[in-house]
């Protein structure tokens, strides 16, 4: 039988942490201290980081808004793009601050940012989301900026 194989593209971990980088530098031009969460395609934390005074709580909003963004969603204004029931998983969030990382028409992860409002929290995932997008963010091992390729066989 032979084995089919795919290849998944995700956020390489380079590209992880520009995007921290980039929020810490907005959060702190607002003066507003932060968490950022950076996941891959299979919703894995690849990166994350608790800016000094930023609440506690704001780790688990960081990771959760960027879980509820990999689905598709930027809640609260997309939470009906979800699954029905999935927005009250206790993983997922209904309060703004995290963005899908697309590449093409594919999924490579997301970002999720918490501690402040809803609407500073989505600024500064905002410039996490240029850093992957922009030209000063870091290259993987294979040259791509946005991600990495890892190939395998399904043995399904």
């Amino acid at each position: 039988m032979m084995e089919s194989s795919h290849v998944k593209f995700s956020v390489s971990h380079l590209t992880a942490q520009a995007v921290v980088h980039a929020v810490i530098e907005r959060a702190r031009a607002l003066g507003v201290p932060q968490s950022v969460a950076v996941l891959d395609a299979r919703g894995l934390v690849l990166a994350l980081c608790r800016m000094a005074g930023a609440p506690l709580v704001s780790i688990e909003t960081a990771r959760s808004k960027a879980l509820t963004a990999l689905f598709g969603s930027s809640a609260p204004a997309d939470a009906e793009a979800l699954p029905p029931g999935v927005s009250r998983l206790p993983r997922f969030s209904s309060v703004g601050g995290g963005l899908p990382i697309v590449s093409g028409d594919r999924s490579i992860g997301a970002i999720g940012v918490s501690g402040g409002t809803a609407e500073q929290d989505l600024e500064c995932a905002h410039a996490g989301l240029a850093a992957v997008h922009g030209a000063s963010a870091p290259k993987g091992h294979d040259g791509e900026v946005a991600g990495r390729r890892s190939g395998g066989a399904d043995r399904r």
